[in-house]
């Protein structure tokens, strides 16, 4: 008897520990003040970029983003959802680093996240970076941008503000 109330207790708490959030994680947002957004301009400073490679480069379409001219954006691949929203991997190349992120965007209600990240086209489709519901892209020139291409591309065009 002794022993059973002693594995349940263990039991329990390694539960616990499990379902509660990482203390790294609580700390990183909480010292860029994001909470639960993910910064789409500074991806491939973080560590979920890699350095290029020249001989690994994925052909995509390379997005005009004039409020970000240090970094290149190239549209990877675009396809529509179940929810009338549109999935677009995009590729992020800035001071020879490469990051990669799978973001949705609702063209008519000009909202827009990020579902995931990765230093390859690999793991971006299955990571999951917590951003967060869609927001609207009001006052984020970039996001703005990045939806307006990703529409465009897919045959509907970004609701006017």
């Amino acid at each position: 008897m002794r022993f059973t109330k002693f594995a349940l207790a263990v039991a329990g708490a390694g539960l616990a520990c499990a379902c509660s959030p990482s203390s790294t994680t609580a700390g990183n947002a909480a010292d860029t003040g994001a909470g639960d957004t993910v910064s789409i301009r500074n991806l491939a400073e973080t560590e979920v970029a890699r350095p290029a490679r020249e001989p690994d480069r994925i052909a995509g379409r390379l997005i005009p983003t004039p409020s970000d001219s240090g970094s290149r954006y190239y549209l990877l691949r675009e396809r529509k959802a179940l929810t009338d929203t549109h999935i677009a991997i995009i590729r992020q190349e800035h001071a020879g680093r490469v990051a990669y992120a799978r973001a949705e965007v609702d063209c008519d209600k000009r909202l827009f996240h990020v579902l995931g990240t990765g230093p390859n086209r690999a793991l971006v489709e299955t990571n999951i970076a917590h951003d967060g519901p869609l927001r609207p892209i009001k006052g984020l020139p970039l996001r703005e941008e990045l939806a307006r291409y990703v529409c465009e591309v897919a045959g509907t065009p970004l609701k006017a503000a």
